[in-house]
This record gives C-alpha cells, sequence and structure tokens, in this order.
C-alpha cells in the first residue's frame, strides 16, 4: 500500500484546459494592461501636464479598474454548479477542476473486478458427457428454468486460442496456479497441466451428439436432476451461503461458494439437503494434491447399493478426470447410466473453458464400503488416489465458473462508444478472463481484438507503450507501475484519460456506471 501511495504522489499534476485557458488569458491581460497603464502614464504626465506622482497614481488606478475581479468568482459558481448536477448523479467531487475534465475525457481506464463485473463468482454453465447447460448468472428467482440445456453455448475454444495447445491455453487462463497479479489466489483447484489431442475438434464432440437424454437441447432440467448433478459442489463444501444467495454473510472460497449459489438460485434447499446426507468422514482439501472428499449417508434418490456410503469428490479436473473409470451418461445417477470415461473429451472440454477464461472444477462421485470408512474419520489423499482396484470414480461434469460482467456497465460502455469515448480495461487477473469479460462488455472488437500482459508492458520501451495503448483496449495482469505508465502514455498522445476503480490498486473509488453516467451531463 505504501508503495501504490508513493507511486500516485509522485505523478505530476496536469491542468485541466479550463485552466490552461486562464492562464494564457491572464498573461494576455498582464501584457494589456501593463501596455494600458504606460499609455496612460504618458497621456498624463506629457499631454495633460499632471505631476509626475498624479501621473503615476491615475495609471496604477486604471491598472487596477482594468483587472477582472470577478472571473474568478465566476468560475467557481460555474464550477459549484456543475457540481450540484453531478452531485444529483451521485458523483462527488472533490476537486472543482475535475468536473471541466469529465467533460474531455477520450479514454475511461476502468478496473475489471468489482467495477465492470459483479465481483460474486457464479457458475456459469455445467458440461456433462453428453451436454452443456448455461446458468443465469442475473436471475433473481430460485426456479429449476435458470439452467438451459444450450449445445452450442461455449461449445469450441475461443477464436484467439484455436490454434494453441492445451499447455498454452492454461498459461493464460484462470486456472493456471499463478494466481492472479498483485491478489491472494482464491482458486484454490488449479489445473497443473492439460494434454490435448492433436485433433481438438474431434476430441470436444461427446460420445452421443444427437442425444436428447436426459433432456432436449433448448430444454430446462428439473429440479431433481440440478440436486443429482450438483450435490457433490453442496455437500462436498464447508461454505456457508451468504443470506438469499448474497455475499451478505457468506464463508468460504469464491469458487465453491458459487456452485452453492446456482443451486439455491435453482430452487435446491441446501440446508434440507446437507441434513438428508450428513457427512460422515472426509478428505480435507490440501493444495498438494488440489482436491477433498466427503463421504456421506446415500438418499434415497442416490440409488445406493445396500451397505454402501456415497463418496462426493471435488477438485482440479485435470487430476479429477485421471482417477475417473466412469462417466455419468447425461450427468444422470445409476449403474444403469454409466459409460466407459473418454479422457479426451473431458480433456478438450477443460481447454474450451479454459480459454474463455472460465474457472473450471471437476465432480466425481463414487460407492464405498460402510465397513471401510469410520465415522468422523479425518482420511488422507490415498483414500482417492490409492485404491487398490485404481481408476474407480465417476465423472459427473464440469462447472465453469466466473465473475460476470454487470448488466449496467454493457449499457454504459455502448453510450461512452457512441458518444467517442474509448473504454479501456486495466486488470490483475489472466489474459484469457481479461480478455473473455472484454467481448462481453463490447471492449474487445476487430480494431481492439488482442490483449496485452503486465509483463509485456515491462519488457516495452516509453515509445512502444505509447503505441501500444492506442491499439489495445485490455491490459491483463497488470501492476500498479503498469496503470500509472498506460495513463502517462494516453497522456502524452493527446489523450485525455480517466481511471476508475473500486480497489487499492486504483486511483479513486468510484462506480463505473455513475463515473460513465457523468460525460453526458
Amino acid at each position: 500500500i505504501g508503495t501504490i501511495n508513493r507511486l500516485v504522489n509522485n505523478t505530476e499534476t496536469v491542468k485541466t484546459d479550463v485552466l490552461k485557458q486562464i492562464d494564457q488569458v491572464s498573461k494576455w491581460l498582464f501584457v494589456a494592461i501593463c501596455t494600458m497603464c504606460l499609455a496612460t502614464f504618458l497621456v498624463a504626465f506629457f499631454y495633460s501636464k499632471f505631476e509626475a506622482m498624479d501621473s503615476v497614481i491615475i495609471a496604477l488606478t486604471c491598472a487596477v479598474a482594468m483587472v477582472p475581479e470577478g472571473l474568478e468568482a465566476i468560475v467557481t459558481l460555474t464550477y459549484s454548479y456543475a457540481v450540484k448536477v453531478m452531485a444529483s448523479q451521485n458523483a462527488i467531487v472533490r476537486a472543482l477542476p475535475a468536473v471541466e475534465t469529465l467533460g474531455s475525457v477520450t479514454v475511461i481506464c476502468s478496473d475489471k473486478t468489482g467495477t465492470l463485473t459483479q465481483n460474486i463468482m457464479s457458475l456459469t454453465a455445467f458440461v456433462t458427457s453428453n451436454a452443456r447447460y448455461k446458468n443465469n448468472v442475473d436471475a433473481n428467482d430460485r426456479v429449476p428454468v435458470n439452467f438451459v440445456r444450450d449445445d452450442t453455448y461455449l461449445a469450441e475454444r475461443a477464436q484467439h486460442e484455436m490454434k494453441k495447445s492445451g499447455e498454452e491455453i492454461l498459461a493464460a487462463g484462470p486456472n493456471n496456479p499463478m494466481g492472479r497479479r498483485g491478489h491472494n489466489p482464491s482458486n484454490h483447484f488449479t489445473v497443473d497441466s492439460l494434454h490435448t489431442s492433436e485433433n481438438p475438434e474431434d476430441a470436444a464432440k461427446p460420445a452421443h451428439p444427437d442425444d436428447n437424454f436426459p433432456f432436449a437441447n433448448g430444454e430446462s432440467p428439473t429440479k431433481e436432476w440440478i440436486q443429482s448433478a450438483l450435490s457433490c459442489g453442496v455437500l462436498c463444501s464447508k461454505c456457508v451461503l451468504g443470506e438469499g444467495g448474497g455475499r451478505a454473510g457468506e464463508i468460504g472460497n469464491p469458487t465453491e461458494l458459487s456452485i452453492l449459489r446456482a443451486s439455491y438460485f435453482a430452487g435446491i434447499d441446501i440446508e434440507e439437503l446437507k441434513n438428508d446426507c450428513p457427512i460422515v468422514a472426509e478428505v480435507p482439501f490440501s493444495s498438494e494434491y488440489k482436491f477433498m472428499a466427503t463421504i456421506h449417508e446415500p438418499a434415497a434418490s442416490d440409488n445406493a447399493p445396500a451397505g454402501k456410503y456415497i463418496a462426493y469428490i471435488k477438485g482440479a479436473p485435470d487430476r479429477m478426470v485421471k482417477q475417473c473409470k466412469y462417466q455419468a451418461k447425461g450427468g444422470v445417477g445409476g449403474d444403469d447410466n454409466l459409460d466407459e470415461i473418454d479422457e479426451q473429451y473431458w480433456i478438450e472440454q477443460i481447454a474450451i473453458l479454459s480459454s474463455h477464461g472460465l474457472r473450471v472444477l471437476g465432480l466425481c462421485r463414487a460407492f464405498v464400503d460402510k465397513d471401510s470408512v469410520k465415522t468422523g474419520e479425518q482420511l488422507g489423499p490415498e483414500f482417492v488416489t490409492g485404491r487398490p482396484e485404481g481408476k474407480w470414480l465417476t465423472m459427473v461434469g464440469l462447472c465453469a465458473i466466473m465473475d460476470p460482467p454487470r448488466p449496467e456497465c454493457v449499457q454504459a460502455i455502448k453510450e461512452a462508444h457512441g458518444a467517442g469515448v474509448r473504454v479501456a480495461m486495466i486488470t490483475g487477473d489472466h489474459k484469457d478472463t481479461a480478455t473473455a469479460i472484454g467481448h462481453m462488455l463490447g471492449i474487445v472488437d476487430e480494431k481492439f481484438s488482442e490483449a496485452v500482459t503486465g509483463p509485456e508492458l515491462d519488457a516495452m520501451s516509453d515509445d512502444e507503450i505509447r503505441k501500444c495503448v492506442l491499439t489495445h483496449n485490455v491490459f491483463a495482469r497488470a501492476s500498479p507501475q503498469n496503470k500509472i505508465r498506460i495513463v502517462k502514455a494516453l497522456q502524452a498522445e493527446g489523450q485525455v484519460a480517466s481511471m476508475t476503480g473500486d480497489g487499492a490498486y486504483d486511483f479513486l473509488d468510484q462506480n463505473f456506471i455513475t463515473f460513465a453516467s457523468t460525460l453526458f451531463l
């Protein structure tokens, strides 16, 4: 924080256009008044024959009369009126000249998390062995129709990642073990390696592409199916959902909470589900093996064989795939719906979702003998990875998770573009995540199609950055130093740049919608 404070305090104060014009007018007034003062003295002394002292007094009196004493008051009153208008729009201005600058802004530089996005990790898609389900992250009603089967949703790699290998996609995406720059990583289930097929298009095809099981494309699943498919994410978790599904009072990792939130808004009673399936034993999460497992008393709907507990395992998707022998057809439970796992299909799905800047979490389940587990036992990772039968889990599906854009920001950015104001996003997040959010917001387009990272900016000279800021709208993995260099480069190119954000890494605390609306006052 001290470093950020020093960087901001060492920035040069730039005068606004009005202040520059006032300075210019003041210089011309000074020259004009001095000229008139001299002329008045000469006329009074030589033409009117006044004494020298009287001539000086007359000249000074004329000079004082010519000074526009009301100019400062008029400018201040004008600024004050503008501040009052902005205050009516919930925009508070600390420095009066900033009012005039807002009307001259050509580029808005904004943070991403919490400013352009909702700052709530949300389950946006769920992928099964033969289908893709899109979740309405903006829904307020607790109904199953928030989920809709849409097999075209995130069905292909992002355009800019088409020709990349799995390792290259992993390096630029949110499943990279290296966390968001400047922040502690909140994604504990990162992917270690991703060896994709040489033919990703073929690998991405499900085993039953025309299968309407259990629901046809375009249909919404039932509440029972959603509960069965997501029960692993709900039960294999120690997180506590916030009041009304919101953030107030929530406890736990944001990635895990997103599954609980999606289940809650699908109409599932979280507490009832946990009471019906109490935990018997568990494998606690560790960053070493990147998964956690819980053993439960099965519910009637689980169709568990006699003498069996049900085990739910949730973790890094690449590690989950390696431990799976089966896949649940269509995400449906029961031995009648088990297929041999298609590892290349699941690996390619991880690559596809990662290329769109999504965090990915694998959900698995299996049955275990009751006499192999003691109630309250703390199990080690070998319970999952060291089974004598080898691979034994059933892959249910992949959870695709992201911090979605604010819907109102999309419209605000569109209005800014209509007014000729460019919007740039500067974030500490991963490149693919930033690019994906940029596409959704309308910041990334044909003209500004790529993102540039902080390390790439660090390697650039000042002249190279000046060129870069005119051709890129998305700056990922950026540090506070990068943000200052970006703004200075824009100013050097004659742009009037503003900075808005919601964190310690930003120059001011401002809501993007409020900020954008002030440009049109």
